[in-house]
């Protein structure tokens, strides 16, 4: 599956890929797991079928026998069969579904539920067309409701969404789904039928993040419709029909033919709420110019540390930040999302171009940060004597902000890289070879990209320096410990 182990010689090396969630000040707490591991489905942890019945709004009744673990892989089988507890018809709304099709739906109602955090899970698709799966999360009461994914059509399709009661209607009355609306979109690439892909969601007050592959493809700041959200819980269902049908997408489900969503594991993470930043004040001081921000009217500029216009305050919004320049905020001028944009100041609006995500860097010994836009991607750095938004650079130090507390003082970097460790990657090979004289036997390895997610981490005896990896164009940073620890990044083109 998606954890695997690779062996050389003996153990020489043990190599592993896992999921993390996106990278925060705080970091995250793992609350929730199903690795599909044993042979029957946890029922601590799922109901076998929906807990409201065995039907919904498609064609299949959705009954225990089809959900299977085996082989570390949660199976739903859907099938062209008609059960015989199943009655002829169910109705849905005003929509009448004949019941022709047996399949099945899990979920965590009554054993787990969430509210903010980052919710994801691994799954390959079924090709049949006519096939509806999903992975969502609802609460008692519709609307709202999550959809993490939906792929009702092309499999190389998948769509996103919250579903929410009108706000005009909700703030008058709650919530009704006869005054349902949504937002969301379609995410298209690879034919996630072909094999195993992640699907995750970071959820708090302010915004909704869907991320496919680990990579975000969509952020939503809107505050007033995700706060009809309480408390939901994990569905995950095979659908038959339904949306899923018309006259070009026939279904193709047989009976020598049947459809199976696979599932390798679902993560549910929640944000560690012991605060990183705990004073009042802060300075932003940059690593690369060794000066700190300062307010100069609706402008940034870098200068002394001491100077009072350098003083700043950062108000948690509940996973993303804005920081405060006095009664000013910090911001990209015109909601720009260009690359190269200045940064500046001016009053709260509570849009996105105001908030930022800071993003811990552990390779310093003090509290260093990138901060990215939540609006446009794009991170913080110094440019010249400018301060932009821009895409992450592959090197030198303009992106990196030391938070000073109070009265701290700056301070620089670790000698993280005395002994520097040289990389080289070629044909699937990563070569690695460092100057370090230490002892030990064997060292330990962790590969990031440029978010800071953990892609590989393994051991590697001292005598092996080759290690075949399957890593895409791009940049990286790579870790290695040894009783020191080595940095350095790398190119693969």
């Amino acid at each position: 599956m998606y954890r695997y182990i690779l062996s050389f010689s003996l153990s020489c090396l043990a190599l592993f890929a896992y999921a993390e969630p996106p990278a925060s000040l705080n970091g995250w707490n793992l609350v929730f797991n199903d690795e599909f591991d044993g042979e029957s489905l946890d029922k601590s942890k799922w109901n076998p079928t929906y807990n409201w019945g065995h039907t919904h709004n498609h064609r299949a009744y959705c009954v225990e026998e089809n959900v299977s673990v085996s082989d570390g892989l949660l199976r739903i089988k859907g099938e062209a069969r008609r059960h015989p507890d199943a009655p002829a018809t169910c109705k849905n709304g005003s929509d009448v579904y004949s019941l022709d099709y047996t399949s099945g739906a899990i979920d965590t109602r009554g054993k787990f539920d969430v509210k903010y955090g980052y919710i994801e899970g691994r799954f390959k698709m079924p090709p049949h067309s006519g096939t509806w799966p999903a992975f969502w999360t609802l609460q008692d009461g519709w609307p709202p409701e999550i959809d993490i994914f939906e792929v009702p059509h092309e499999r190389t399709d998948h769509h996103y969404y919250l579903h929410y009661t009108k706000t005009d209607w909700y703030a008058s009355h709650g919530s009704a789904w006869d005054h349902e609306a949504s937002f969301g979109g379609v995410h298209k690439g690879p034919d996630k039928s072909a094999d195993f892909h992640n699907y995750g969601l970071e959820w708090n007050e302010n915004y909704l993040k869907f991320y496919f592959d680990d990579k975000l493809i969509a952020s939503y700041n809107r505050p007033t419709e995700i706060n009809q959200l309480a408390a939901n819980y994990i569905i995950i269902n095979l659908a038959i029909g339904g949306w899923a049908e018309s006259g070009s997408r026939p279904i193709d489900v047989t009976s020598n033919n049947p459809a199976y969503l696979e599932c390798d594991w679902v993560r549910v993470w929640k944000r560690n709420e012991t605060p990183l930043i705990t004073s009042p004040t802060i300075r932003l001081y940059s690593m690369d110019l060794k000066q700190c921000l300062q307010a100069d009217g609706h402008s940034l500029r870098l200068g002394d540390c001491s100077d009072p216009s350098a003083i700043a305050s950062v108000v948690d919004l509940g996973g993303s930040c804005r920081i405060n320049f006095g009664d000013q905020v910090f911001e990209v001028p015109n909601e720009s999302t260009a690359a190269g944009a200045p940064v500046g100041l001016w009053g709260w609006n509570g849009k996105a171009h105001q908030q930022l995500n800071l993003y811990r860097q552990n390779d310093f010994s003090s509290l260093v940060v990138t901060m990215q836009f939540a609006h446009s991607g794009h991170y913080v750095q110094t440019k010249e004597e400018s301060v932009v938004q821009d895409y992450l650079p592959t090197s030198g130090l303009s992106h990196y902000w030391q938070i000073l507390q109070g009265d701290e003082s700056p301070t620089g970097l670790t000698d993280l890289e005395n002994e520097p460790i040289f990389v080289r990657y070629m044909d699937g090979m990563l070569s690695i070879i460092t100057n370090s004289s230490d002892s030990q036997s064997n060292r330990e390895i962790a590969i990031y990209d440029l978010s800071g997610s953990l892609l590989y981490h393994f051991s590697m005896n001292r005598d092996v320096t080759d290690v075949p990896l399957h890593l895409s164009k791009g940049v990286y940073s790579i870790k290695m410990f040894d009783g020191r620890i080595h940095t350095n990044r790398f190119i693969v083109k």
